[in-house]
């Protein structure tokens, strides 16, 4: 009888435990949907009417409403002509954001890059140069600028050592809450965008803010936003935020039809990204790829994969604030040393690419539609005989051919495509 007692003294305890433990969780989910309907308000707020001012400058007027494209183009002309704004400038040891710049014979652009970061409305940023060992007058052009701004950090490279390399660098050694890779013949084009950032970090605090780009294309000096389907460097997968596990998945999606894809975001440029989370990304990525190769591509798209992972969440602002110029292709690019640099880029995308679906157990197809896109370029390993890279390629071919996760379309696109690797 005693047991008896008991069994039901347990029964009850356990059942009143059982139901705190559902309120618990109900306002633990309910707490969760008001943070993310909260969130999503204030970024629409932000974006319509920026009604939440700039603590740092307690600016009343609603600087988004007066902007249009004849703001924008005013504020490019004011850049390119070299017109400094009367701005008080703001030295702080952790600024809020760093501008990484990683140049190499950029002496006709990297004055009027500059020049778009100075004269920002939001003054609370350092700027880091990477001069890749410039051979022009690119150096007495950047010292000239740090003697009149001392926010500005350089460094020099003894060697070449491509781009990849320099943005580590940049990341390594910068002291900002957040960092914004900017090329060193673009443009940031909004003269506001920085103070519309740091809104947006002030009230919703997120690992990846977004913005818009427009295009410029160098022969015409004409500014045009592309259409809706060019979305290489314009994705805008929302305009509300996005949270994991969604978000480590989206980079492989197109944002219109919802279906697996190439991979779309492929660009550092359009973005702030926080900078823990990136020195978390540098990391995985490791000292193999920063030390011991020379990339000249994809490396944007290598960062980006495992970025996009780390976040917790991300958002579009969908506010336009960088001017990427696009320039005719040089012949360089048409050199057989460049053709090499560019196919091991590739290659070295694909092995970390590969390893990190493997390690945290992705689609395979994310793989296949990259190889899609690029593979034929590793062919160029074959033609101009680049042994190591080779063999390293035939190797994780086949390696992807036994793997028991990858479908039977992708095994035979390989064996197709790589049959002169594969030697089948």
């Amino acid at each position: 009888m005693e047991v008896k007692i008991k069994s039901k003294e347990i029964y009850i305890k356990n059942s009143i435990l059982n139901k705190y433990i559902i309120i618990i969780y109900k306002s633990a989910f309910i707490f969760s949907l008001f943070l993310i309907l909260k969130n999503n308000y204030f970024l629409t707020l932000i974006k319509k009417n920026n009604k939440f001012e700039s603590n740092f400058y307690n600016k009343k007027n609603n600087i988004i409403k007066n902007l249009n494209k004849e703001t924008y183009i005013k504020y490019i002309d004011s850049c390119k002509s070299l017109k400094r704004f009367n701005i008080n400038k703001i030295k702080k040891e952790n600024p809020f954001l760093s501008i990484c710049i990683s140049i190499y014979n950029s002496e006709k652009y990297i004055e009027m890059a500059i020049l778009s970061v100075i004269n920002q409305s939001f003054q609370d940023f350092e700027i880091i140069i990477v001069n890749d060992f410039s051979n022009d007058k690119t150096y007495n052009i950047i010292t000239k600028l740090q003697n009149e701004d001392n926010r500005i950090r350089i460094f020099n490279n003894t060697k070449n050592l491509g781009i990849y390399y320099s943005r580590v660098f940049c990341a390594l050694n910068s002291r900002g809450k957040y960092i914004l890779f900017l090329d060193s013949d673009d443009l940031i084009m909004n003269p506001y965008l920085f103070e519309m950032l740091f809104n947006c970090y002030v009230y919703l605090n997120l690992d990846i803010i977004e913005f818009t780009v427009y295009h410029q294309k160098e022969k015409d000096n004409k500014i045009f936003y592309p259409k809706s389907h060019e979305l290489n460097h314009n994705h805008n997968f929302t305009n509300k935020i996005i949270y994991q596990p969604i978000l480590s998945n989206i980079i492989f999606y197109k944002p219109q039809t919802k279906q697996l894809s190439w991979i779309i975001c492929r660009i550092l440029w359009n973005k702030i990204i926080k900078t823990n989370i990136l020195l978390k990304t540098i990391n995985y990525i490791g000292n193999d790829y920063y030390q011991n190769h020379y990339m000249i591509m994809a490396e944007d798209t290598m960062i980006n994969i495992i970025l996009f992972h780390y976040s917790r969440n991300y958002t579009n602002i969908g506010i336009p604030g960088y001017l990427y110029n696009i320039k005719n292709l040089s012949i360089t690019r048409k050199t057989k040393e460049y053709i090499i640099k560019q196919s091991i880029s590739f290659y070295l995308l694909y092995k970390l690419l590969y390893n990190y679906i493997k390690e945290f157990d992705k689609n395979r197809n994310y793989l296949y539609y990259e190889l899609r896109l690029y593979g034929y370029e590793l062919l160029n390993l074959k033609k101009f005989n680049v042994t190591y890279y080779l063999q390293n390629t035939t190797n994780m071919l086949n390696e992807i051919i036994n793997d028991n996760k990858a479908s039977t379309e992708f095994k035979i696109f390989i064996k197709k495509t790589f049959k002169i690797l594969l030697c089948i």
